[in-house]
């Protein structure tokens, strides 16, 4: 009978522990920015023209269900760790293109780009929800996203993968909305 017993909640503690989100930590960019991602990431960089520059943006992204989880870095180019103006465009930029990627209407110019954010937004198969955060430093751009239906992101422990994130200054993610630290 104890060995009835003990097969039986050795099952209960393996059905709780979903293989589907198996936390691996990433690191990406070049200055010390890290997270988790629910699985072995997959890796692809495209380049990405902004003011008439090619930035070579590099996604590290996994799904688990029907979520997807991505990190993403381009360099710099040098000139532009002096020009602090420059990096806040980019900074807005690729927050207005994620809204306008899921057929969003992007956030008015008095928003801070780089607080962390969500939106109601369209993919191919429906409706989704798309969190993310925007970091641009001295001498890269750094976001982090998900994006999943809202459904799969209801279930998901979607916090797991923002209290994970380190960026470059050491800090982690706020919760969308929060005041700036």
């Amino acid at each position: 009978m104890l060995r009835v017993l003990m097969v039986g909640w050795c099952a209960i503690l393996l059905a709780a522990c979903s293989p589907t989100f198996d936390w691996r930590p990433v690191a990406f960019g070049q200055c010390g920015a890290a997270g988790v991602l629910p699985d072995t990431p997959q890796t692809q960089t495209r380049p990405v023209t902004f003011e008439d520059r090619t930035l070579n943006l590099t996604m590290r992204s996994a799904r688990a269900g029907g979520v997807l989880f991505a990190l993403g870095s381009a360099e710099l180019p040098s000139g532009w760790a002096a020009d602090a103006a420059a990096r806040r465009r980019l900074a807005r930029w690729a927050v207005d293109a994620l809204y306008r990627n899921a057929g969003a209407e992007p956030p008015g110019p008095d928003t801070d780009p780089e607080q962390r954010f969500s939106f109601q937004g369209r993919g191919p198969q429906g409706p989704v929800r798309v969190e993310a955060q925007v970091r641009v430093t001295s001498s890269e751009w750094l976001e982090a996203v998900v994006i999943a239906g809202p459904d799969d992101h209801a279930r998901a422990p979607v916090n797991d993968f923002w209290l994970s994130l380190r960026w470059p200054d050491g800090a982690g993610t706020a919760v969308p909305g929060a005041s700036p630290r």
